[in-house]
């Protein structure tokens, strides 16, 4: 492979093992990569071992199945928003392996043995000691305190189709409902927009003016962690459903620093 593909008629056609296609999907809201995620995103079509989809703001309605429409809310998300809308979609109606546009250098095509076992539903790396989403599930439990449990959202490898991607899927679409009339009155200005969360009046006005300031939406209404804060709980929900062998870097994103 000499670059990853842009057209997406060329899915259908990508192999396929175990009950999951063989790809990786990537995403990038819009305009052109910087030079350091041009650099991440060679180190990934090259040693992956599986082709690299890249999908945008635009290609992603191509993707839309029949039946299950693209949120209305999609078009007023943040870059970093987007992306966590378009992994959870990808992964329930399509499946395959997700990665963030970082470098990597190690092969995830092995590892889609894993899914001989057809109760494997993802395959992700251990979650760091503080990566965990700070928010706790239905039954109480704090996530952060469980973090050996859970898998990293940063890449992993899913099957299409299970309970886990379903209820990732409609409750990321619940939360959206919920929060699509503030969205419309506030989209999204900045690609890292996140919602202001304080509730010491001076600080947030402080904020609001930066926000202002720095060309970013004050009444956004979504939190940073919006992905990790649906797919943890559902991760420790299905901790037996879920594998952490995904191969991981000696050296994380491969040494490149991305911001």
């Amino acid at each position: 492979m000499t670059g990853p593909i842009n057209d997406l008629s060329n899915v259908p056609s990508a192999e396929s093992r175990n009950g999951v296609p063989c790809l990786m999907w990537c995403y990038w809201s819009e305009g052109p990569l910087s030079e350091v995620r041009k650099l991440s995103l060679e180190y990934l079509v090259k040693h992956v071992g599986v082709p690299v989809f890249l999908v945008t703001k635009e290609s992603f309605y191509h993707l839309e199945k029949a039946g299950s429409p693209i949120h209305p809310a999609f078009r007023y998300l943040s870059a970093v928003h987007q992306s966590d809308y378009v992994r959870s979609y990808l992964w329930h109606h399509y499946g395959g392996a997700w990665h963030d546009v970082k470098a990597t250098e190690v092969n995830f095509l092995p590892t889609w043995e894993e899914f001989l076992d057809p109760s494997v539903y993802l395959v992700g790396r251990p979650e760091a000691k503080g990566g965990a989403a700070k928010i706790a599930d239905p039954e109480g439990r704090w996530m952060p305190k469980l973090w050996k449990d859970l898998v990293s959202v940063i890449a992993w490898i899913g099957r299409p189709h299970t309970s886990f991607s379903f209820e990732m899927m409609e409750n990321l679409n619940h939360y959206l409902d919920q929060q699509l009339e503030a969205l419309a009155n506030a989209p999204a200005l900045h690609p890292r927009e996140k919602k202001i969360e304080t509730k010491n009046f001076l600080i947030k006005e402080l904020k609001q003016k930066y926000y202002r300031l720095s060309g970013r939406s004050p009444g956004y209404p979504l939190p940073w962690t919006l992905f990790g804060n649906i797919f943890h709980p559902l991760n420790y929900k299905y901790k037996e459903h879920v594998s952490i062998k995904l191969p991981q870097d000696q050296r994380k994103n491969a040494g490149i620093y991305h911001r």
